[in-house]
């Protein structure tokens, strides 16, 4: 995390050894001061003052470049963090919940940024103050320095069984934190539908059972801090009496002078402020390490594999003998085969959960076959890179994905060369140019997951984003599921002029969709249990004839 900052790691370390230096001299200097009580001390004085004033400015270059390097370390941590969540497997978005992601990345990362400022920032500093202090400690009375080493030995104990409490109720609190951010996400989303079905009190205690695991971890930790607080005042404050007692008796009997002990007296505190600092630090650092073990958990979890060769542009697509499920269990395709002949559309229809949508989630490849191939042409898609399968196929989902941001923004995901011409033609093609036109056109600000628009007007322009792709072969999830039929008939329409000279493959939610297919696969009990053309199955496909019967909504 830290090798990129070698060059300021060594300047802070650089500024710390002066910085340390400068203040072991210090006490030096008293003994000397005191010693010479009654003779000129401006010289001594004048080294003292620029001793501190140097000492000052070494800490605060060091504390500067220390806490820049552990910005820069989380800030590379977040990206890298950010890329690698981005780039996961579909399958982890599966089992994991989007905003305990979205946490791992805000709280969790803040947390490790507070280990490295609020920790190891001055513990660093504080070790070699210790060191030194330690050493010309032991030069002027080694009995008092063992009582002293003892206290520290006893409290240092404590502070490191306290720690690991520390850790492990961090990590749970961050757990429950996840829990809540991630319950409030999806709450907040469909937070239309839980005021409709009247559940806010059973949302909200939900919530709050998270927020009160949270807290409950959070007074654990508190109570953890409570017990290392006094124990660390405990320790100065004994070790301050104790020397006070033993150096006394020791200037009593002449073993010592009165300006030993002070400068003995300066250096147990030079010690001891230092070590309380680095006893914070290890609490400190033990909660970040809990924050680390979660950040840790997601970026150990492989890569969408990127690897495999280019595609040839080809607008065939080939399922032979596939199989797939989800668990490892239950299949959600059994031993499918069919071919999409390029130029030609071709409709999945049949009861809900039988796999129609799956099927379009393995030709763009967001999963693979548990067995069987799939090809693009004549090329096994498993051995082609996933990029440039998702060139080839255009891609509109069920749940229509809009962001956040303007509407020419949502336009360019997926070309960002696209034109302002281009965007307005595509609108238009779907009916959507008069809706953004009548408001402030392409820079239109669409709300969170489009929340402005209606479900057609969500799908429609999710259809005219893949219009821009310009891909060979045209993969659509129910389009037409949340419109009207006069925006149904606009869609289809644009679907079949963009679908001129290309393939399409589309899942039908109603039977005016899928009439003039060149091929319509009726899949039940996730096989493919009919094939053929609109007339040809209603001679002679039972379920197709139920199916229409019933305009297909299933």
């Amino acid at each position: 995390m830290l090798g990129h900052h070698k060059a300021a790691l060594t300047g802070a370390i650089v500024f710390s050894i002066l910085g340390s230096v400068m203040g072991l001299a210090q006490p030096m200097l008293i003994n000397q001061i005191i010693e010479s009580i009654g003779q000129p001390m401006g010289t001594l004085l004048t080294l003292l003052i620029g001793l501190l004033v140097l000492s000052s400015v070494a800490s605060g270059l060091e504390w500067f470049l220390l806490t820049r390097t552990a910005e820069a370390a989380v800030f590379a941590t977040r990206r890298e963090l950010v890329s690698h969540l981005l780039r996961l497997p579909i399958m982890s978005y599966d089992k994991h919940r989007t905003g305990d992601l979205v946490t791992r990345v805000g709280s969790d990362t803040t947390l490790v940024r507070t280990a490295f400022t609020g920790g190891l920032v001055q513990a660093v500093s504080s070790v070699l103050t210790i060191v030194g202090s330690i050493a010309l400690m032991a030069i002027i009375d080694v009995m008092m320095l063992l009582v002293v080493l003892a206290v520290i030995a006893l409290t240092l104990i404590a502070v490191i069984f306290a720690s690991r409490l520390m850790q492990k109720y961090t990590k749970r609190a961050q757990e429950a934190v996840g829990e809540l951010g991630a319950g409030m996400d999806k709450s907040l989303v469909a937070v239309r539908t839980v005021r409709a079905s009247r559940a806010e009190g059973r949302v909200e205690k939900e919530l709050h059972a998270s927020a009160d695991r949270a807290y409950r971890e959070g007074v654990k930790m508190a109570k953890v801090g409570a017990l290392l607080n006094p124990v660390s005042g405990l320790a100065l404050q004994g070790s301050f009496l104790i020397v006070l007692g033993i150096g006394g008796a020791r200037v009593a009997t002449g073993d010592i002078s009165v300006a030993d002990l002070v400068s003995f007296v300066l250096y147990m505190f030079m010690a001891s402020m230092p070590l309380g600092t680095i006893f914070s630090a290890i609490t400190t650092v033990r909660q970040a390490m809990g924050a680390i073990d979660r950040i840790n958990a997601v970026m150990d979890e492989p890569l969408e594999d990127a690897t495999g060769t280019d595609a040839v542009k080809s607008s065939a697509i080939t399922f032979d003998s596939v199989s797939f499920s989800y668990d490892e269990k239950k299949p959600v395709l059994n031993d499918v085969s069919f071919t999409v002949a390029p130029g030609t559309k071709t409709a999945l229809v049949g009861p809900s959960g039988g796999g129609k949508s799956t099927a379009l989630a393995l030709m763009e490849r967001f999963y693979d076959p548990t067995s069987g191939t799939i090809y693009l042409g004549d090329q096994d898609m498993s051995t082609l890179s996933r990029e440039s399968v998702r060139s080839m196929v255009g891609y509109v989902e069920q749940e229509a994905a809009i962001l956040a941001g303007t509407v020419r923004e949502n336009l360019q995901l997926a070309n960002s060369s696209a034109t302002d011409e281009q965007c307005w033609e595509a609108l238009y093609q779907v009916n959507l140019r008069d809706r953004f036109a009548d408001a402030e056109g392409l820079d239109t600000t669409l709300g969170d997951r489009g929340v402005s628009l209606s479900g057609g007007q969500r799908q429609r322009l999710a259809l005219a984003r893949m219009l821009l792709m310009d891909s060979p072969i045209l993969v659509l999830d129910e389009p037409t599921s949340a419109v009207d039929s006069q925006n149904e008939q606009l869609i289809l329409d644009a679907i079949a002029a963009a679908g001129e000279d290309k393939t399409v493959i589309i899942v039908a939610h109603r039977l005016s969709t899928v009439t003039d297919a060149d091929q319509i696969l009726v899949i039940d009990e996730h096989q493919i249990q009919d094939r053929g053309t609109h007339e040809e199955l209603l001679e002679s496909s039972k379920l197709y004839q139920e199916l229409a019967s019933r305009q297909l909504l299933a």
